[in-house]
């Protein structure tokens, strides 16, 4: 069962990012893209943190430490991408919208980062599946 958490969890998020939210920047206008992106990222991170954390209980009950370690990072990183990041985020490109140069740069750097965590919660669901 911890298997069938995890490859979930691994497929929401490669259909997320390369499906969704790829295909909104494409398809929609930038202003219509925000808003449907900003309704949707807090629910992808919601829902990451529930399936990631449910998976994290499953692997301890299980007595698999490594995995449940792994899946605990996979919580937390959709924690802060959600609660600090996603605020932040908007925060940013509102202010870049407004024409503030500074917010446009600091919008890049928080984007960035999101990706990055992206990425490495990915890395660190491979490896729950391959260790």
């Amino acid at each position: 069962m911890t298997e069938f958490f995890t490859i979930a969890l691994l497929s929401i998020m490669i259909f997320y990012s390369f499906g969704i939210a790829f295909n909104v920047h494409k398809t929609l206008d930038k202003e219509n893209a925000g808003k449907l992106l900003r309704k949707l990222f807090p629910l992808y991170f919601l829902w990451g943190i529930v399936i990631s954390i449910i998976a994290e209980i499953m692997f301890l009950y299980e007595g698999l430490s490594l995995k449940a370690l792994f899946m605990a990072i996979v919580a937390i990183g959709f924690l802060y991408s959600r609660q600090v990041l996603v605020p932040q985020l908007n925060k940013n490109r509102d202010l870049a919208s407004d024409g503030n140069p500074d917010a446009k740069k600091t919008f890049s750097s928080l984007h960035f980062r999101s990706v990055s965590i992206n990425i490495i919660q990915m890395v660190l669901l491979i490896l729950i599946l391959i260790v």
